[in-house]
């Protein structure tokens, strides 16, 4: 019997198509601040943050991964933004972006955080990398800054447009963090008395892992949201005529325009719309002079089944030449409970120093002690108008 052999090339080409193939993993870059190295996180894990839960997610749902943390706690955008060549080298498929709260903390402009993210992003899309921008969480009632979460809802406002913008995929944990109910309570940790930022405890960043894992398998758990406002939420000495424009984006199913109202004070007006179910504008140009504090509320549900819905004041602001009482330190009208929490934070302080609020000397003695408290106290529970 001849004896036939196969030429070596063949051979080879058998032996590569019997051999295992390897499967080709994605990579994600979890690029931030504290929030994404795992600040607050159970200490009996061996990995913190919501890098690794995602990997887990993602695992129980049959898919292999591979998710960086880049995390790095205190840094600011100005820092991240030099920090990110070294991770964007070593290459990856997947870049999550989520920081800018410690920009708020130091008194960074809005501008110059929403500048140093679109770098980031830009940089990492040159390099190959799909763009995931992430809003940040909402700060603790008792953040030495932002502790109304203003600047931090304005900048959360800018990330959206961001993504908006140059059509990066957004996860959004201000949103989801922020209509949760007891959120502060059962999903912060509450084990550093000196954290006047707030991180997420082990139940905040499976909360956030989840909403991100939803994020990235198309699941549309957020109503539309808001991009920029005007005037902003918070604002004083706003002209009575002045135009109202609300940007409205939704990064899922898309909205209904249909269903999209706004309100002023709780009565529903009539505001111009322009764009379309992933972006919309809402102008309104008071046909009186409004006056007093104004409550900016919106109404709206997107296509997703079932439908994810909002209904809520979305702004407050004053009206130029609104006389507020003594002790409104808010400006919101009443004297409540969340002016006493302003006025604590600076109980005991003086002027020129850095926890010292104006408004809350009442007496104007340059000092805010026990006389401003009982000036404050004699207003409270009563309306500014």
């Amino acid at each position: 019997m001849t004896r036939r052999f196969l030429p070596a090339f063949t051979l080879l080409w058998v032996c590569c198509s019997l051999a295992p193939q390897a499967v080709a993993q994605d990579v994600y870059l979890a690029f931030g601040d504290s929030v994404t190295e795992g600040v607050g996180d159970d200490p009996s894990r061996t990995e913190f943050g919501y890098p690794p839960r995602l990997t887990e997610l993602f695992a129980n749902a049959g898919e292999t991964i591979t998710v960086i943390n880049a995390g790095l706690g205190g840094e600011r955008t100005t820092e991240g933004l030099t920090r990110i060549d070294t991770f964007l080298a070593d290459g990856g498929d997947f870049l999550i972006l989520m920081e800018g709260t410690n920009d708020v903390g130091g008194g960074l402009s809005v501008e110059t955080i929403r500048f140093n993210l679109s770098e980031m992003a830009r940089k990492a899309g040159e390099q190959g990398f799909s763009v995931i921008l992430a809003t940040t969480i909402p700060r603790v009632p008792n953040a030495r800054r932002d502790p109304a979460n203003l600047e931090t809802q304005q900048l959360n406002q800018e990330v959206r447009n961001l993504a908006g913008g140059n059509q990066h995929r957004l996860a959004d944990p201000f949103e989801v963090f922020g209509s949760t109910p007891n959120v502060f309570q059962d999903f912060y940790d509450d084990s550093n008395p000196d954290d006047r930022v707030g991180h997420p405890n082990s139940e905040g960043y499976d909360l956030l892992a989840q909403l991100i894992f939803d994020m990235l398998r198309g699941i549309d758990n957020v109503p539309p949201v808001t991009g920029p406002l005007t005037p902003n939420n918070g604002a004083t000495q706003v002209a009575e005529n002045a135009m109202i424009t609300v940007e409205l984006w939704d990064f899922g199913e898309g909205l209904d325009v249909n269903t999209t109202q706004l309100l002023i004070n709780g009565s529903v007006v009539a505001p111009v719309q322009t764009g379309n179910s992933f972006r919309t504008t809402l102008t309104f140009t008071p046909p009186a002079p409004l006056s007093g504090v104004i409550d900016l509320g919106l109404r709206s549900s997107d296509f997703a089944s079932p439908a994810n819905t909002v209904d809520r004041v979305i702004s407050t602001f004053s009206i130029r030449g609104t006389q507020f009482l003594a002790g409104d330190l808010d400006q919101d009208g009443r004297v409540d409970g969340a002016d006493l929490v302003i006025f604590g934070r600076a109980f005991g302080s003086s002027r020129g120093g850095g926890r010292f609020v104006g408004r809350a000397d009442l007496n104007d003695d340059r000092t805010i002690d026990g006389d401003d408290l009982a000036i404050l106290a004699s207003n409270f529970g009563e309306s500014s108008l």
